[in-house]
């Protein structure tokens, strides 16, 4: 489906699609349901990644044009739902941009690994109260919507 994967750091063009695979939330039904803030909050291993490679923390996202809905979803073990959004309108709404991130192996390999991407800028700064946080991750969520019957 693609040829190879970008560098890490390069910017997704800004009129891209990006996926976004979360484990359902509890309150999760498929008409109705919309992101919150919670499916963007930086996780304790997007951190600890982000020390590993000395580099800035990312919210883990697929380029729509390189990863398929089913590829995505198949680099996780369990069961998720799928979200889809403009890389200019998450960028708008508050992230710093979205880039490219190539996996290490044995994932490299794997269909669709060439469109995998980082949401930049996601974590909350020193200054950043948590609630102002909490409303640009929403404004963030907010950009997203669920794709249907994926």
């Amino acid at each position: 489906m693609s040829m190879a994967s970008p560098g890490d750091g390069v910017p997704v063009p800004r009129d891209r699609e990006v996926l976004r695979t979360p484990v359902p939330p509890k309150d999760f039904t498929p008409d109705g349901w919309k992101p919150t803030w919670q499916e963007f909050a930086p996780s304790e291993a997007d951190k600890q990644d982000a020390v590993n490679r000395n580099g800035p923390v990312r919210v883990s996202v697929w380029d729509a044009q390189l990863t398929t809905i089913a590829a995505a979803k198949a680099f996780r073990s369990r069961i998720t739902i799928v979200l889809s959004a403009q890389v200019s309108a998450v960028v708008t709404a508050g992230a710093r941009d979205a880039v490219y991130e190539p996996l290490p192996m044995p994932n490299a390999a794997k269909e669709g690994a060439d469109g995998h991407c980082g949401i930049e800028g996601l974590e909350r700064p020193s200054g950043e109260s948590r609630p102002s946080w909490k409303e640009r991750l929403q404004r963030v969520a907010d950009c997203f919507r669920v794709v249907p019957g994926a």
